[in-house]
């Protein structure tokens, strides 16, 4: 789940970006940023960053958080954003718990 959603929120940065580059649109300044930025961050809390447990939930956290922000207006990334926190949460409590 976690592939999926940063995969797409960098598609969708990179999409919105080849759309927008040359209308000279500002928007763009929040657009791209926030969604390539959340899905870099969702992949490397996800696969890159496992320890310590912590900062793979705080880099999942925030860039499903940011790509959100972006992408609410599709519905469902809102909704697989909440998700992917959730089961990174309880990731981290099993992680934390079989360790301690």
């Amino acid at each position: 789940m976690g592939a999926f959603l940063g995969l797409s929120y960098i598609a969708l940065g990179t999409a919105e970006l080849l759309v927008r580059i040359g209308d000279g649109d500002l928007s763009l300044l929040f657009w791209f940023p926030t969604l390539v930025g959340g899905g870099v961050l969702v992949l490397a809390g996800v696969f890159k960053i496992t320890s310590p447990a912590w900062a793979s939930l705080t880099l999942v956290t925030v860039g499903a958080l940011l790509g959100a922000l972006a992408a609410a207006w599709t519905i469902l990334a809102p909704i697989l954003a909440i998700t992917l926190i959730a089961l990174t949460i309880q990731r981290t409590r099993q992680v934390t718990a079989s360790t301690a």
